[in-house]
């Protein structure tokens, strides 16, 4: 790993990234999203729970009424507690059970806590339940900088030690120091049928690409596996106004019912929000960009054991 970098885990891989970049990361398990919570301890993480219970159980008010449709105004139902102290929190749609229910569960993991809430059909409530009852005794906190060993879905500062295959995704965007317009994406989810991938939509992939980019150019066209990676990249630049600016987007197609190789994507752009210059260039050149880039993707790879 180059001097000054950090190693990042989330889901069930890692990357290594400038340890001054700025992120911005979201996790869906399950297709429930994932959202830490700023709980500081069991006292903080209980007022979490107590706010959301008022707010449900608080009477909307006419105007609240006519702004919304009934289906949107949840009312509440019952408190069911987890193990290790987690909670969900159930309400209902006008009609109750026509339409299902809305789940707000929080799991408290030691010091940390997260929130995942959905909906449920009305037919799925206890099974819903039982599965918050599993998921409330495998999750594991994370301490500072740790990067963990063995099965898990890493969300945050936290880890959920399970293997069992679910349409499970995430998302981490970069912002680098002293490179204000140039934007790091990458994103990966688990898919039940494997769709075309960048190679086979090179021609859609150049087109996203030149939509940002003018006069452009490619530096790269090729396929490009990470270790045991299969991937294709399609990396572009191009000069506008004095100003090079890039495109590069490098792309795993994974396998279908897999967590060990999901779909992979990351994106790198430069130039877009400022296509006249007005400041000074994120890079002295191309070489400095694609080391950037091949620094990042180089060090993707999957956490070991981390699928089971």
């Amino acid at each position: 790993m180059k001097p000054g970098w950090t190693t990042r885990a989330i889901g069930r891989h890692l990357l290594d990234l400038p340890a001054d970049a700025k992120l911005y990361e979201t996790y869906t398990y399950n297709k429930v999203r994932v959202e830490p919570l700023p709980a500081r301890n069991r006292r903080h993480f209980g007022a979490f729970v107590d706010l959301r219970e008022a707010e449900l159980k608080r009477t909307p008010s006419p105007e609240e009424i006519r702004k919304h449709s009934r289906f949107d105004l949840p009312t509440f139902l019952e408190r069911v507690s987890h193990p290790n102290g987690s909670v969900t929190l159930v309400s209902g749609y006008d009609p109750v059970q026509e339409h299902g229910y809305l789940f707000d569960t929080y799991f408290l993991i030691g010091s940390k806590a997260v929130k995942y809430s959905g909906d449920v059909s009305h037919d799925r409530k206890e099974s819903a339940l039982k599965l918050r009852d599993y998921l409330a005794g495998i999750w594991r906190e994370l301490r500072p900088g740790e990067v963990p060993e063995g099965i898990g879905f890493v969300a945050g500062d936290a880890m959920l030690a399970d293997k069992r295959f679910n349409l499970e995704d995430w998302s981490l965007s970069a912002k680098f120091a002293g490179k204000p317009i140039v934007n790091f994406v990458m994103y990966g989810f688990a898919q039940r049928v494997v769709e075309p991938g960048l190679r086979e939509r090179a021609g859609g992939a150049a087109g996203f690409l030149a939509s940002v980019l003018s006069g452009r150019s490619a530096l790269r066209r090729r396929e490009r596996a990470v270790g045991p990676i299969e991937g294709y990249e399609i990396l572009m630049a191009a000069t506008q106004d004095g100003r090079r600016g890039y495109g590069f987007k490098w792309e795993a197609p994974g396998k279908a019912h897999s967590l060990a190789e999901p779909n992979l994507v990351a994106e790198l752009t430069d130039g877009i929000h400022d296509p006249g210059g007005s400041g000074p260039p994120s890079f002295r050149d191309d070489e400095e960009a694609l080391a950037l880039w091949d620094a990042i993707i180089d060090s993707v790879r999957l956490r070991p054991g981390a699928a089971g």
